[in-house]
C-alpha cells in the first residue's frame, strides 16, 4: 500500500468555514491557518479551547481536493 502523509493539518469550524490561527483567532484564508504538526495536537487544541463542530482538514501534495473529517469534542 502507498500511504501519503498529509502536507497540512488544519482546523476549520463547520458552522462558519473559518480556520483556526496560531494566535487563537479565526480566518477565512487557508494560507493563514495554523498547520498542526500532528493530528493529536489538533484534537488537543479542540479540547483545550472547548471548540465544537470542528473539522480536521487534511491537504496532500499533488491533490486538488482536501480530505475533511468531523471532530466533535464532548
Amino acid at each position: 500500500m502507498n500511504f501519503k502523509v498529509p502536507m497540512k493539518r488544519l482546523l476549520r469550524c463547520a458552522r462558519t468555514g473559518k480556520f483556526f490561527r496560531a494566535d487563537g483567532r479565526w480566518t477565512k484564508r487557508v494560507d493563514r491557518a495554523l498547520n498542526f504538526p500532528h493530528l493529536m495536537h489538533a484534537v488537543h487544541t479542540c479540547l483545550l479551547h472547548g471548540l465544537k463542530d470542528m473539522e480536521l482538514v487534511l491537504q496532500f501534495e499533488g491533490r486538488t481536493r482536501d480530505l475533511t473529517l468531523p471532530l466533535n469534542a464532548r
